[in-house]
């Protein structure tokens, strides 16, 4: 409910101030040069054309990529970056809810577990829920056959949470406050992302080194609030607070600048209206449909991402992902126009998808260490040897970078 009065709230000011908003617009590609954004090039979906965008500063503020295993919305801006030659980073840990309602896109809060609900077994019995750290909690509900929340007594605070119990039974018509619910382990929030600093502006390999004009907030941008595991209401704060110095300091900042790369533009547009005509042409082969792939993809990215992580298991998934990024290069595009064309909004979500995955087991495989919603079975210890970011780029290539103390030389909250 407070997300989407914030959305509201946020599209009434729009309206006021007189922003254009193109939602109908999907994003094929950033024009840079010289680690400098020159604005993108766009698939128009309603008149049917590719288009250059000129801009002073590009912000990225989209979505994670945790929709890959729940066949959710996959946010390409992270994609868009990666593609451009920023690295991009801790995508290695993504967070994990063990109350995802099975058969339903709906995930249960945790404050249930502290409200009195138990975790156990379809037959009854009691789960084994080790040190009760989310980490542990949701080993135990993976490991169980068929994992049941029981909030049949919550004594007096059943009434707080009757909202909750009211969405579970119109969604699933079971009545949580005289029946256990069947739950999994879901992702709620990929924590990796562009590397951004307190301005919001993406940052390219090292602190002192700004790919200028780009600018990431929200899902899109790993800006540090959530530390190795996100808490419980922070991804809103996150978007607010990311998207307000993102959009402060380049609103301050193109009033010094002009628009530059117009020849580039040119050259992009064409460029991107090329790829298109070749996706729309005749293709050798068995032909590839885009829900075989994002099946594919769910199962790799589910392996790589939820599954006990370990060295060979990792190796595996990113071969998997190399061959199923090959594939997907060959999806039939069923419609070519490029009006209401979501067959072509869907392929670059899948597509996207899997080079973000891909990043993510990438950045997995070289920390070899178990810390926050990172874990790995063959290092379950924290190391403090990695106590710094790790980032990977479009070609595979990990690197690190440090730690940032605040503006005044201290730690605003010692790293862990």
């Amino acid at each position: 409910a407070t997300a989407r009065e914030v959305q509201k709230t946020l599209e009434e000011q729009c309206m006021r101030h007189g922003v254009v908003r193109r939602g109908d617009h999907l994003p094929l590609g950033l024009i840079h040069s010289n680690q400098t954004v020159h604005g993108l090039t766009v698939a128009d979906m309603i008149n049917g054309r590719i288009l250059s965008i000129q801009a002073k500063a590009v912000i990225l503020a989209d979505e994670g990529f945790e929709g890959v295993i729940t066949h959710g919305s996959i946010g390409v801006g992270m994609d868009l970056a990666l593609r451009a030659g920023i690295p991009l980073r801790n995508m290695e840990f993504l967070n994990r809810s063990p109350l995802g309602l099975v058969d339903t896109t709906m995930v249960l809060p945790t404050g249930l577990l502290s409200a009195g609900a138990t975790l156990h077994e379809a037959n009854g019995s009691d789960l084994d829920l080790g040190d009760e750290t989310v980490a542990s909690v949701c080993e135990a509900v993976q490991s169980a056959k068929q994992a049941v929340l029981d909030a049949r007594h919550l004594g007096d605070s059943s009434s707080w949470w009757s909202g909750v119990f009211r969405s579970v039974a119109q969604r699933t018509g079971i009545d949580m406050s005289k029946q256990t619910v069947a739950i999994e382990v879901r992702p709620t929030l990929s924590i990796g992302g562009i590397a951004v600093d307190e301005h919001g502006r993406a940052i390219n390999g090292a602190w002192s080194r700004w790919f200028t004009g780009m600018y990431a907030a929200g899902g899109a941008a790993c800006s540090g609030i959530h530390g190795t595991q996100s808490m419980p209401g922070n991804q809103l704060l996150d978007a607010l607070c990311g998207g307000h110095a993102a959009g402060e300091h380049a609103g301050e900042w193109v009033q010094k600048r002009s628009l530059s790369g117009s020849s580039l533009a040119a050259e992009e547009e064409q460029r991107a209206q090329s790829d298109f005509s070749a996706l729309c042409g005749p293709h050798e082969g068995a032909v590839v449909r885009i829900g075989a792939v994002a099946t594919k993809l769910q199962e790799a990215a589910t392996d790589a991402m939820l599954g006990s992580r370990n060295a060979a298991s990792l190796t595996n998934s990113i071969e998997t992902l190399e061959s199923l990024g090959v594939m997907a290069e060959s999806i039939h595009l069923d419609q070519d126009t490029l009006i209401a064309n979501t067959n072509l909004v869907e392929i670059s979500r899948i597509q996207s998808g899997i080079r973000l995955t891909l990043a993510a087991a990438q950045s997995a495989l070289v920390r070899e260490e178990s810390r926050g919603s990172h874990v790995r079975s063959d290092f379950p210890e924290q190391d403090e040897a990695f106590l710094h970011h790790t980032t990977v780029d479009q070609t595979g290539s990990t690197s690190t970078l440090g730690l940032r103390k605040g503006s005044t030389g201290n730690w605003v909250l010692p790293p862990q």
